[in-house]
């Protein structure tokens, strides 16, 4: 009977926290993109966040970046004022979210915007075209020699956690089963960096 109580409450322990966390980190928001804005204004505002409707003059922003993890991605759009960040969580609906198309829209939008920027400063003779165009960070950041720093650690990391599981898989020690999560992650990272290079 003790145990079945203990299951049970456990049981009812993860619901009743899961629901917790799902009411204070979880909403909905409505992102707007027209030919010189973006308005983000929330439908439903999780607990847990401090972030305020917001509208941004698309020529004001200054960088932006579009992000993949494990379990959710995440796009940031930069300007001297504000940082909007909109968040994808693994359950968003494919039927009522429509953030590819206006993912795909922003990056023309940005690319058109860079492209007249471009003519101005050539026309005018000016050689200030990284100061005006508005920079991808990510592209920036895997241009950078902190990534490849960062991929050859990738590297350097599954090597010793496979040296270290060969040598004690069968000593029963549960580090080993932490490797070997810490190689898969080190994968993932690593095809991460090769896809993104590849795309680009």
């Amino acid at each position: 009977m003790n145990s079945f109580m203990a299951i049970l409450f456990s049981i009812f322990a993860f619901i009743i926290s899961y629901l917790i966390s799902y009411k204070l980190t979880l909403g909905k928001v409505q992102v707007t993109l027209t030919t010189k804005k973006i308005d983000y204004l929330w439908i439903q505002k999780p607990l847990f966040t401090f972030q305020n409707n917001e509208s941004i003059d698309i020529e004001s922003i200054k960088s932006w970046k579009y992000q993949t993890e494990f379990q959710y991605s995440f796009f940031k759009i930069y300007n001297p004022a504000d940082i909007i960040t909109i968040m994808r969580l693994p359950n968003w609906s494919p039927e009522k979210d429509d953030f590819d198309n206006f993912l795909f829209a922003f990056k023309k939008r940005i690319e058109r915007i860079n492209n007249k920027r471009d003519i101005k400063t050539n026309k005018n003779n000016i050689n200030q075209n990284k100061k005006n165009k508005i920079n991808d960070k990510e592209v920036d950041f895997y241009k950078s020699k902190g990534a490849k720093l960062l991929l050859y650690i990738y590297f350097l990391t599954i090597i010793m956690a496979l040296f270290y599981v060969y040598q004690n898989w069968n000593n029963n020690e549960s580090n080993t089963i932490f490797m070997i999560y810490g190689i898969s992650g080190c994968i993932f990272l690593i095809q991460k960096h090769f896809r993104f290079i590849k795309d680009k």
